[in-house]
């Protein structure tokens, strides 16, 4: 790869900060601006996951009509639009319809990028390599777009906070086409991955899972996201009320499950990836629920520290790995129906899981996350017996 194209996927890379810190920044600046009621955050935050789920049906028909390249400068476009008209706004319903919107271009964004990645080369390592790489470019999003919205909001008045946060978007559209448009003009001088041709565009969910091997690798995931997003409302519950520490501690504990979340992808996921993407992402499901099992029994702050830890970097992983083993298990032709599909059914099963926990009782929160922690780790260690097991007949039948 030449300087001019690592320029590009570097200048890319930067490109989708921006769109990763956007949505959470705004979101943070929209729930400070209703930090008076709490029903109005939290519709607030269902919104922007009730977005992402909407993104899924309507997913296939952008991408086949204007290409997933162009989708991703029109979708960091259409954000600056939102977060510019939201620096109008001043009422609680206009905050969470721009929620939904951020939610569903934030996951139409995300969609798109996965598939992008597999078009550009056939080559698995380079795909791991660029998805990786990816997946901690997503999570400093989520570590820091809300100190961004925070720091906005502080420096700034309301509207004008939100109004750079748009010209930050803004920037992103052009940077986002022009690398593609050099990206797209070296790839015409070597062997282009295939892509999809266009025809049949449309959400495949019943498609998707008709595959047993998606389905083994994709079932052990859906339940440890679904049991482990219980733990990101539990965890200020177990930290603040139960042991009484103080928001200063909890902020550690949340800086610490940040950083995992950014080291484990590029730092971790190649020890894991020995097993198979599929086998290695159900390992680190099971050390995520090891890691909230540590929550639930530790009283001492560093401890906890050190569970949070363990349990972002295993996330990271276990992101990371699956995005690579669907890449490479969907066929190219397909990508574009079964992508959104897939981010469909993790976008369904975090908003499952923060309903579940909206049902447990205060009282209750180290009985709830023992529970959670020892249910991931035993459908971590499932996962991995049936992916592995997948895996050692692949080979065997290959040679």
């Amino acid at each position: 790869m030449d300087i001019r194209n690592r320029f590009a996927l570097i200048l890319i890379f930067v490109s989708l900060s921006f769109g990763s810190f956007a949505d959470e920044a705004a979101q943070v600046t929209f729930a400070l601006r209703l930090a008076d009621n709490t029903s109005s955050v939290s519709a607030l935050l269902a919104a922007g996951l009730i977005g992402g789920i909407l993104s899924g049906p309507i997913a296939p028909t952008i991408l086949q009509c204007i290409g997933p390249h162009k989708t991703m400068p029109a979708v960091f476009l259409l954000q600056s639009l939102l977060i510019a008209i939201a620096s109008l706004a001043n009422h609680i319903w206009s905050y969470i319809a721009i929620s939904m919107a951020l939610g569903c271009t934030g996951s139409l964004l995300w969609t798109a990028i996965m598939v992008t990645i597999p078009s550009y080369t056939n080559e698995e390592r380079r795909i791991d390599r660029i998805t990786r790489v990816t997946q901690s470019v997503r999570n400093m999003g989520y570590v820091g777009g809300p100190a961004l919205g925070g720091f906005l909001y502080g420096i700034a008045d309301n509207s004008r906070g939100l109004l750079l946060l748009a010209s930050l978007v803004l920037l992103a559209a052009p940077a986002t086409a022009i690398c593609f448009k050099i990206l797209d003009i070296s790839d015409q001088e070597t062997d282009h991955a295939p892509t999809q041709k266009k025809k049949n565009a449309g959400f495949a969910l019943p498609d998707l899972l008709r595959s047993a091997r998606v389905i083994r690798a994709v079932s052990p995931l859906l339940m440890t996201v679904m049991l482990t997003s219980t733990l990101n409302v539990l965890l200020i519950f177990r930290v603040r009320t139960e042991l009484q520490l103080s928001a200063e501690t909890y902020g550690l504990v949340i800086s610490t499950l940040s950083i995992g979340l950014i080291l484990g992808p590029v730092a971790l996921s190649g020890i894991f990836a020995r097993f198979g993407d599929a086998a290695g992402a159900s390992i680190a499901a099971s050390i995520i629920g090891l890691g909230i099992l540590w929550v639930a029994l530790t009283n001492v702050a560093w401890s906890i520290m050190c569970a949070t830890f363990l349990i972002g970097a295993a996330n990271g992983i276990q992101n990371a790995l699956m995005a690579s083993f669907m890449m490479k298990a969907i066929d190219p032709q397909r990508r574009v129906n079964h992508m959104p599909a897939y981010v469909f059914c993790i976008q369904t099963a975090v908003l499952l899981g923060f309903m579940s926990a909206g049902l447990i009782n205060i009282s209750r929160v180290s009985d709830a996350l023992m529970a959670v922690g020892v249910a991931t780790a035993i459908v971590g260690g499932c996962g991995f017996a049936l992916n592995s097991k997948n895996r050692s007949s692949i080979i065997a039948n290959r040679r």
